[in-house]
């Protein structure tokens, strides 16, 4: 098998090199979906438990909020002692209560986490009256305001990753195109002679549209490649941001590479051919 002509592999670097980019833009997307999420399910809800409070309170609580429809699956309510919140905070407070003569000023208290559809204002609302009504609960506490500001920024992000992958695929198809029309510019005097001895324009252009699938293919692949390798180094050298762990949007993230290689090739080849058919064969020259 020959090796490919400079023009033909020019085409598959650059259109690689371009999904490349929009592979890393819909990486960034899927990843910055993933992790608002996680900081949003990780928000926790502070229940503040009554000084006087029984053992058996408490446990009917903790069973009431992990059979709830509003708490988040695979998780379990976390009771933290008031004596075990005081340590927590250092030494020199307790020093420090110890020399005023203070007691432990703390509550005990139960925290949990909610799904991502109840993290919202009027939602976590209705969980805390519903909390605050049950024996021995002081109080119920949420970071309201950090909330909104998770969703709006979630909201703010995507407007812009949207509008990046939009720009990067126009540049995408005018770049790719404008390669393919050089790649082709030799062939132009065949594709007019073909024409002329009477072949279809069908006829003509299989062979080159043909050829345009197999470059977006191995394009996309070599992309795929690109970013997959990203992903395998990133999660060596970043392993919190858990690059992996939702594998069917990265599915999709791959199979749209390819497919975006794929059509903007073949759509380019196409476009390019028929415009040399139309062409007179004195505007050939």
């Amino acid at each position: 098998m020959s090796a490919p002509r400079p023009n033909q592999l020019y085409v598959v670097i650059s259109l690689a090199l371009v999904l490349f980019l929009l592979g890393l833009v819909g990486l960034w997307t899927f990843q910055a979906s993933y992790l608002t999420k996680q900081l949003q399910e990780n928000l926790d809800i502070i229940v503040e438990l009554e000084d006087g409070h029984t053992e058996m309170q408490r446990t009917a609580l903790m069973t009431d909020i992990a059979t709830a429809t509003y708490h988040k699956p695979g998780s379990q309510p976390e009771y933290i002692s008031k004596q075990a919140a005081l340590e927590a905070m250092g030494d020199d407070l307790q020093r420090d209560l110890n020399d005023l003569g203070l007691n432990n000023p703390l509550l005990d208290v139960v925290t949990f986490n909610v799904p991502v559809p109840y993290l919202q204002t009027d939602s976590l609302a209705n969980i805390a009256a519903a909390i605050q009504a049950k024996p021995g609960v002081a109080a119920v506490f949420y970071q309201e305001n950090f909330v909104e500001r998770i969703a709006a920024n979630a909201r703010r992000l995507g407007y812009v990753l949207f509008g990046l992958a939009g720009l990067f695929a126009l540049i995408a198809g005018l770049l790719i195109h404008n390669t393919v029309r050089l790649s082709l510019y030799a062939n132009r005097f065949t594709i007019k002679t073909q024409e002329l001895v009477g072949a279809s324009w069908g006829f003509i252009s299989k062979p080159y549209l043909w050829r345009a699938i197999g470059q977006g293919i191995l394009a996309g692949l070599i992309a795929i490649g690109g970013v997959v390798g990203l992903q395998f180094w990133l999660q060596t050298v970043l392993p919190e941001l858990n690059l992996f762990a939702e594998p069917l949007p990265l599915v999709y993230l791959y199979g749209g590479i390819l497919l975006l290689g794929l059509v903007i090739n073949f759509v380019s080849h196409y476009v390019v051919v028929r415009r040399y058919l139309r062409l007179r064969l004195d505007d050939l020259y």
